[in-house]
């Protein structure tokens, strides 16, 4: 099977490695999962932060609106401002400094990757720390970015100094490989997806893991599920999607093992404990297959309990299931491709746009090589890309889409996109894009993306690492003053 050579398009840019696994330099280099949902990448709603506050997170007249972006390839979190279209600052995470800026020798890259924003704390997850094999999860209060100066930078050195933090964060070394995809459970746990695989290899052999944190007892050894124990075992897992609200249901596409996962957790996994949650959690799974050549790394909710699987690959067109939550499909995927959508190969983030239901549900999906963009896929009967998305214009041409975050209307969307080729070898003109959605005519699969703002746009400086962005991959909204 052709696997990634390299942990920065592992694990942040996935099907690109198909086209690069034979030209990639051999480094340590390093995710929304868009999920980003307020979870991770690929948002389709942003959680209502509360506290009103200075610094980073203020928000003088809530509702506040505020897209977070993890740019896993420069070791740094970019916060804007989504009503001012503002940045409002910059977290650094560059805890093994690299003085050329470019993070690709030895074990200098720490890749945060997921992000979660609570009312009371940020929560990320770091992939090289403390060494390219071993993670960890850092949780930083809010309280710490008080004093960060509207669009300055809350530097390394305000928490972190020879392997010691302060400024009261706190650091959960769990010494799992790639422990980079995060999910919170509405009770408060947090759930972390690990790939546990060498990404610089070319065969993942080892099956997957998940790990339960307490944020009460946030130093405690974290519960684990043996992902490969699974009726059908899951190996090479990427992002955790909730298949519901009240997070019941969990899914994973597992690129190692082309299959797919769907764990149901346990009615009381908030007030259990770890460990007995985690022995209560079952699962099943689908064997997607395909072959060698397929990727199988992005799946998104339907809005009903269900899923849409995504296998891509760059000899024809992309695969899309449609599975329920008993992994089982629904439907087969079509070959029926529009003339104008011929070319599309390599499909990233997808973001449920409309959940399925009165009408056919709909998804809006990053586009890569040869035909970068965002296409419009429709469930029903059966699967099927059916539009594109249109007016994205200021999408420059050097650059493709990685991550979607949807607000909680549908009605806006924040694309991140960088080059499509050696992200680490690039001038780092990366955009993160924010745009309003045309939706009057989405039975048409014509949707057009008005009002489009670089949110990055006259910030890039070739001799200031700081200000490059390569890999702006995990997308986050989220809306600050709304809460207690």
């Amino acid at each position: 099977m052709v696997r990634p050579v390299s942990p920065v398009l592992a694990a942040m840019t996935g099907p690109l490695a198909l086209v690069l696994a034979a030209c990639l330099p051999d480094n340590p280099a390093t995710t929304e999962t868009a999920t980003t949902t307020a979870t991770g990448s690929g948002s389709t709603g942003e959680p209502t932060t509360g506290g009103l506050e200075t610094g980073l997170f203020a928000c003088a007249s809530p509702p506040c609106k505020v897209l977070l972006v993890s740019q896993t390839l420069d070791d740094r979190i970019d916060v804007y401002d989504l009503d001012t279209k503002q940045l409002r600052g910059r977290i650094s995470l560059d805890l093994k400094p690299d003085p050329s800026g470019q993070q690709i020798e030895g074990n200098l890259l720490d890749e945060p990757y997921e992000l979660v924003l609570t009312d009371t704390d940020l929560i990320v997850t770091v992939g090289h720390y403390p060494d390219t094999d071993q993670g960890s999860l850092l949780r930083f209060p809010r309280s710490a970015f008080a004093d960060t100066p509207a669009g300055g930078t809350f530097a390394t050195a305000d928490f972190f100094n020879n392997s010691s933090f302060s400024a009261g964060v706190q650091d959960l070394a769990h010494g799992r490989r790639e422990g980079i995809f995060l999910l919170p459970h509405p009770g408060g746990r947090l759930l972390i997806g690990v790939f546990a695989n060498n990404l610089q290899t070319a065969q993942w052999t080892t099956p997957s893991e998940l790990l339960i944190v307490d944020p009460a007892d946030f130093s405690a050894t974290p519960a684990s599920v043996d992902l490969g124990a699974l009726d059908v075992p899951c190996i090479g897992a990427w992002q955790l999607t909730p298949l519901d609200a009240a997070v019941s249901r969990v899914a994973v596409a597992c690129d190692g093992s082309e299959t797919l996962a769907v764990l149901t957790l346990p009615e009381d996994f908030a007030t259990t404990t770890p460990a007995q949650a985690a022995s209560g959690i079952t699962g099943c799974g689908f064997k997607l297959g395909g072959g060698e050549a397929w990727t199988t790394q992005y799946l998104a909710p339907d809005g009903v309990g269900g899923l849409l699987a995504i296998q891509s690959q760059l000899a024809e067109s992309p695969r899309l299931w449609q599975v329920n939550a008993a992994c089982t499909p629904t439907s087969l995927p079509s070959k029926e491709v529009p003339p104008a959508l011929q070319q599309v190969r390599l499909l990233r983030q997808p973001v449920l746009l409309r959940p399925a239901g009165a009408a056919d549900p709909l998804w809006l999906v990053a586009s890569a090589l040869p035909d970068p963009g965002v296409v419009v896929v429709r469930g029903g009967e059966s699967a099927t890309m059916c539009g594109r998305l249109e007016g994205l214009e200021l999408l420059a041409a050097g650059n493709a889409p990685w991550g979607l975050a949807l607000d909680a209307t549908g009605e806006h969307l924040a694309i991140g996109a960088g080059v499509p080729n050696n992200p680490e070898l690039s001038e780092g003109k990366g955009q993160v894009l924010w745009a309003t959605l045309d939706r009057s005519n989405e039975d048409g699969c014509e949707l057009i993306a008005t009002d489009v703002v670089d949110l990055n746009a006259g910030r890039y400086e070739v001799s200031e690492p700081e200000t490059w962005v390569r890999a702006p991959n995990v997308l986050v909204l989220a809306e600050l003053g709304g809460g207690t």
